[in-house]
């Protein structure tokens, strides 16, 4: 299950899954210590009636999601029609504290007076540890404080509470109780306690404990009543406790205000933007995978593939980490619309994280630790070297360099950028140039950027090359002259050493090749990849006569025509395949690359086509996700994905405000750097 709206202040992260439920909640890093995974139990939402509860996510409710346009603020609509009634949640966390709020709108459309009663219930797995040590209190009012229900463990703790504006409560009342196995006992949660419309008001539970709120309602005929919910969370319990009085004493709507401000304030540029050089039909989409970007953004500058741990249904594994290459490509988006705040705090975390060699790991940790590795010192034939992707590091150099590059241009200053340029622009650009093969003149093999082979791809040799010559012209500006021959040579040298590349009984790039570890043979990769065709593109290793070439045969082997727009990554691939008798499934980002390659040839109609499919996705989820069956079009792996709405900005960009053209002096000139 997707989640269809992610909302966050660089510190709390919240994902709400289809049913308006809470799905994940991150604190205090964003990506890091989901309190309420895809291991525990949902936050369910019910309402009790005439005599039975009807939670959200039984069947009986039409669930509809979407975004206040241009806010990272949630608006979730439930109807039972059958019940006559309609919940509206207005959800936002708070751009200043830490708080996730709900404004509750619970509609009767009754001819006739109704009693009612709204659950609220939350479940925490504090940590990401089952370990038995946390706790759920009660607390009271007590001198002149809200009461509430305190979940907390170690450095964590949550104090949940709201209003019930008919009622004057904080909440009507309550229960607290424990979920999950204990030794041969089992529970489902406290939530059960709200079937019958009554809760026990249990005072405190430990282990693995929940809490449910009850809002008791009436309605006239016709008629209305609203509840505010808010979670405030602190690295103790006398900080969640200021959090939450300090939003009280503000009160929900005022912060509402405030929040909703903040994000007027920061899309402000992005949609100026939008109404030049984005298609009317795309720029809602476009701005809200902007600010999709930025909710998986942690305030110390790491950003998360994903915040969805849906895959850990099916797999070992989640997206919950920052990729270099997925950063790089989400910044670049940054870049082209001038939100250099974000890219500096990005810049400022690869500084902290790169190793003493200049090489990046294959992903981090948002509090800067190396992130899980699946990859080995050990190759076939008993090679060592370093469980890397070689590409990695190159697009962090690349976008460091045009970065600074665009900054000087547009009125900053060189020095200002001078310390980021020797602690992390000089010792990448290092390190590629000197990460090569001396028999091929291009990189050493790594792993490539799909994570399943171990070779030389043209993909990784075509963004080292790119990255080290936008080093070289870098170094110019600093006036170091012996890096820009040394950049520039090696850089050259791969250009020249590129034919290998060239795969002439499939007018197509090989993906790469083995080298046997004597250097005389070499076993080359015949697969038809998507990222091979990109990266000689995008970092221009290859000229024009050979990159239509290359088009025309992945866009035929694919069968890209009409309505069919979606590749996917390359031959064979089984990843999450939906038909054993076919090919990959449709991506995003695949499909976005030729998308973009036709804006610049000029070919706007497959442009265009891909843009229809990818808004489609969004005007019926308001994501976009990794890939999707070619069966049925459901959504596969991780959603959001923050590469998919990257490219999708950037293919905005490249098509432009018509299908005509944009005036060349209306475009940025970063945006045309690398697409």
């Amino acid at each position: 299950m997707a989640r269809p709206i992610i909302l966050s202040n660089g510190e709390m992260a919240i994902g709400l899954n289809t049913f308006g439920m809470v799905h994940d909640f991150y604190y205090p890093y964003v990506g890091l210590e989901n309190h309420s995974s895809e291991r525990a139990t949902r936050h369910r939402i019910g309402l009790f009636i005439e005599g039975a509860i009807h939670w959200l996510s039984d069947g009986s409710w039409k669930i509809k999601q979407e975004y206040i346009p241009g806010r990272l603020i949630g608006k979730t609509v439930a109807t039972n029609e059958w019940l006559g009634f309609t919940i509206e949640f207005q959800d936002f966390v708070d751009s200043e504290l830490s708080v996730f709020a709900r404004n509750i709108h619970v509609i009767n459309h009754s001819d006739r007076p109704r009693e009612a009663k709204l659950f609220l219930h939350q479940a925490f797995i504090i940590g990401e540890a089952a370990d038995g040590h946390d706790t759920a209190q009660y607390i009271p009012p007590m001198n002149g404080q809200t009461e509430a229900i305190l979940h907390y463990k170690g450095k964590r703790a949550f104090l949940v509470s709201g209003d019930n504006l008919q009622t004057k409560n904080s909440f009507d009342s309550f229960s607290i109780g424990c979920f999950g196995e204990f030794g041969d006992s089992k529970s489902d949660g406290v939530w059960r306690d709200a079937e019958d419309g009554e809760l026990a008001r249990n005072p405190v539970e430990r282990i693995q404990t929940d809490s449910i709120l009850q809002y008791s309602l009436n309605f006239g005929a016709h008629d209305s009543v609203r509840v505010h919910y808010f979670l405030a969370a602190g690295k103790s319990h006398h900080e969640a406790r200021r959090t939450l009085d300090k939003f009280n004493g503000d009160g929900l709507l005022t912060r509402l205000m405030k929040t909703d401000q903040y994000w007027r304030n920061w899309i402000a540029s992005a949609q100026t933007t939008a109404e030049v050089k984005v298609a009317p039909e795309y720029r809602q989409h476009f701005l809200t995978s902007l600010l999709i970007l930025k909710a998986m953004m942690d305030r110390r500058g790491a950003i998360m593939a994903s915040c969805d741990t849906e895959m850990l249904k099916y797999t070992r594994d989640a997206y919950v980490d920052c990729w270099p290459r997925d950063a790089g490509y989400a910044f670049w988006v940054f870049l082209r619309l001038g939100y250099y705040n974000e890219i500096r705090q990005f810049f400022r975390f690869a500084r902290d994280v790169i190793s003493d060699e200049g090489f990046f790991w294959q992903m981090y940790r948002p509090d800067a630790t190396i992130g899980p590795n699946s990859h080995a010192y050990v190759h076939d034939g008993g090679e060592i070297a370093p469980p890397i992707q070689t590409d990695e590091t190159a697009i962090v150099l690349f976008l460091l360099a045009k970065t600074i590059q665009t900054a000087v241009k547009t009125g900053d200053k060189i020095e200002n950028w001078r310390e980021m340029y020797e602690d992390l622009g000089r010792p990448i650009a290092n390190f590629l140039s000197d990460y090569i093969d001396p028999a091929t003149k291009l990189p050493r093999a790594s792993y490539e950027l799909w994570e399943v082979l171990y070779q030389t791809t043209t993909y990784c040799a075509a963004v080292t090359f790119g990255a080290l010559e936008a080093a070289a012209e870098l170094a110019e500006m600093f006036g170091e002259t012996n890096n820009v021959i040394k950049w520039r040579n090696t850089a050259s040298e791969i250009r020249e050493s590129a034919g290998v590349f060239w795969n002439k009984d499939r007018n197509y790039f090989y993906r790469g090749f083995w080298r046997h570890r004597d250097g005389r043979e070499f076993d080359y990769d015949h697969t038809i990849d998507a990222s091979a065709f990109y990266g000689a593109w995008a970092f221009r290793l290859f000229d024009d006569a050979k990159l239509e070439t290359a088009f025309r045969t992945l866009t035929e082997r694919f069968y890209i025509r009409e309505n069919n727009v979606g590749l996917p990554r390359f031959e064979g691939d089984d990843y999450n395949r939906q038909r054993s008798d076919g090919e990959g499934n449709p991506w995003f980002i695949t499909s976005f690359w030729i998308a973009q390659y036709a804006a610049e040839r000029g070919e706007t109609d497959l442009t265009k086509k891909v843009l229809d499919w990818a808004n489609d996705q969004m005007m019926r989820t308001n994501i976009l996700p990794e890939q999707v069956s070619p069966l049925d079009g459901r959504m596969l792996s991780a959603a959001p994905l923050s590469w998919s709405h990257a490219e999708f900005i950037n293919t905005c960009l490249d098509y432009g405000n018509s299908k005509n053209d944009v005036p060349e002096e209306q475009e940025n000139e970063v945006s045309t750097e690398q697409n």
